[in-house]
């Protein structure tokens, strides 16, 4: 698995906005820090696209303001022009990243 790591939570907004199949996001707190990621790849490659918060997002969804670009967390869905929602999985654990790419991700 390779990793991408993204500059802002808005660009991984963009990614997800942007991609046919992916329409969630997933979050998980390992070691203090909080990862927000979508998995993605080809059928050869799997890819982590993710952003490292030190603080929580907070909200069951991370808003896009389209018209104003802002950023935000809520805890239900937007229903408001030039608004997108996103859900955000919460991760209680999980297999899916191995403690190596962790420990990569940790130090950056």
């Amino acid at each position: 698995m390779k990793y991408v790591q993204l500059k802002t939570v808005r660009d991984l907004l963009m990614l997800v906005a942007s991609a046919p199949n992916a329409s969630v996001i997933q979050h998980l707190e390992s070691n203090g820090s909080h990862l927000y990621f979508i998995v993605g790849g080809t059928l050869h490659e799997v890819f982590l696209y993710f952003v490292k918060e030190k603080t929580p997002l907070g909200g069951n969804f991370i808003t896009y303001n389209s018209y104003s670009g802002q950023v935000g967390s809520n805890e239900k869905v937007v229903h408001e022009p030039n608004v997108s929602s996103f859900p955000v999985v919460e991760i209680k654990s999980q297999d899916l990243l191995p403690e190596e790419l962790l420990s990569k991700v940790e130090n950056l």
